[in-house]
């Protein structure tokens, strides 16, 4: 399967995102050598399931209109954003860059060192199993790394030196409810302590 000039393998993950390939659980836990018990696999997995429930309700409320007149009024504003057809072309290149979502009606902004590689981990990254959570299960976003290569429709880049510093305030000129990005932009510091202060919540729709 090629997508934006990109080669994929066949894979178990699938090429779009859905429910029933949302979750592989993990019994080894990603913040420390410990491991979790069947306990804690069958409950993550229930508390991920219903926050994924959430956010699709949140996404499909959405307006798509207003969603696209963002984008344009943005890619008005800062026209040294260049949409892309084939990522080949940006790799080793150092930029900004904005992964737009239109089934979903989300925008992911990032900035990097190499734009090509830092797009195929999105793509080919699983999110840790008890990282699915950022927070609460009524607030928590869907990590950018939870969606597959075919959820990405456009891609526009902005290459540049002078990375990071501008990432948090192209962030904030879209409407929030727009955004996927789960933390602030820009240089976190304190690794996963910044992200966790600087964590972007989502009031979501309880009503399923």
């Amino acid at each position: 399967m090629e997508h934006f000039g990109i080669i994929f393998k066949k894979s178990k993950y699938g090429y779009s995102l859905t429910r029933d390939n949302y979750i592989y659980p993990s019994k080894k836990s990603s913040f420390n050598s410990e491991y979790y018990d069947d306990r804690y696999i069958a409950f993550q997995t229930r508390r991920a399931l219903f926050n994924f429930d959430l956010n699709m309700k949140f996404f499909s409320s959405l307006d798509k209109m207003e969603f696209e007149d963002s984008l344009q009024k943005f890619l008005k504003t800062y026209p040294q954003f260049l949409k892309v057809n084939d990522l080949n072309k940006y790799d080793l290149t150092r930029g900004y860059y904005i992964l737009i979502l239109d089934k979903y009606k989300q925008i992911y902004i990032g900035s990097t060192n190499n734009i090509r590689r830092r797009i195929c981990q999105h793509w080919t990254n699983r999110k840790q199993f008890d990282r699915l959570i950022f927070g609460s299960i009524f607030t928590s976003r869907l990590s950018i790394d939870s969606f597959r290569p075919l959820d990405t429709t456009k891609i526009y880049v902005y290459p540049t030196r002078d990375i990071f510093k501008d990432e948090n305030n192209f962030i904030l000129k879209f409407p929030d409810k727009f955004i996927i990005n789960r933390t602030k932009g820009g240089i976190l510091d304190n690794g996963l302590k910044d992200a966790v202060s600087k964590r972007k919540t989502r009031n979501l729709d309880l009503k399923i």
